[in-house]
């Protein structure tokens, strides 16, 4: 038996298809992690690509035989791989914006960590917030969220059909960012307030004590605080960041039904 043959039109897909795996391989929450080798990042996005590749479906008269052709589509494709791993990437995201609003309330902006995801200096409650969403984030399955929603763009969005002048994507991930605050808000609030009510009370102490060293009788005691209260609320973010996930899979829907709707041919 000879080799089996290997028609130009498929070769193409398979292309667009690795290159809309790969992209959100690499951007990824877990799967792109910057502590993972470049190697073992390279043979998933691969791996993915060779079991999905078989089961896409996609229009060989769609498929390009010129170099600018081609170079369209894979703009398409990386644009499709970069909006999923970015909508659920903000999720994720949401525990280094909590962590920055603790941090202040906290008295501890100038106790640092180096982040290996992003390379920069970020609190240390955003890094210890963001340890525990990954943690929940795998608790929920989030992972499978991400390969399932990969699977589900190549039947919303295929192959040669992506839509690059949609504005409503935009808009959509926007909206993503703007439910990326509310979520931050939501986890920082019992911290907050807590500390907004110990504040004030120091301040009613430094007037009645003129001689009391506010400053450093305070900053223990908002350190304490703080981490008491975040140990008391950890038990309402899986409840969180389910919901987080729920309408992230949602406006996933949404925008993979934006993308896909370009009927043009290519040379």
């Amino acid at each position: 038996m000879g080799a089996p043959v290997i028609e130009a039109n498929e070769f193409v897909a398979f292309v667009l298809v690795f290159l809309r795996v790969s992209i959100l391989v690499a951007m990824a929450p877990i799967l792109g992690s910057a502590n993972a080798l470049t190697e073992a990042k390279a043979a998933l996005a691969l791996t993915l690509a060779l079991v999905l590749a078989p089961t896409v479906g996609y229009r060989a008269d769609l498929m390009p035989m010129s170099v600018w052709g081609l170079a369209v589509l894979a703009v398409g494709e990386l644009i499709v791989g970069l909006v999923l791993a970015t909508m659920v990437r903000l999720v994720v995201e949401t525990a280094n914006l909590a962590g920055e609003y603790l941090s202040f309330q906290m008295s501890m902006t100038m106790v640092n960590l180096m982040d290996p995801q992003s390379g920069t200096q970020v609190p240390i409650v955003s890094r210890l917030l963001y340890i525990i969403f990954i943690l929940l984030f795998l608790f929920a399955n989030g992972h499978y969220l991400v390969i399932k929603a990969l699977a589900d763009s190549f039947k919303v969005a295929p192959v040669g059909l992506v839509a690059l002048d949609r504005p409503m994507t935009f808009t959509e991930l926007m909206l993503a960012a703007g439910r990326m605050y509310v979520l931050a808000v939501k986890i920082a609030a019992p911290v907050v307030g807590l500390l907004f009510c110990v504040k004030v009370s120091f301040g009613v102490v430094a007037k009645a004590v003129p001689q009391m060293q506010v400053l450093f009788v305070g900053m223990p005691l908002y350190i304490l605080a703080g981490l008491l209260v975040i140990g008391f609320s950890m038990s309402f973010w899986p409840r969180l960041l389910g919901q987080a996930l729920f309408e992230a899979q949602e406006a996933l829907s949404r925008v993979l039904a934006i993308l896909g709707q370009a009927p043009a041919s290519l040379p």
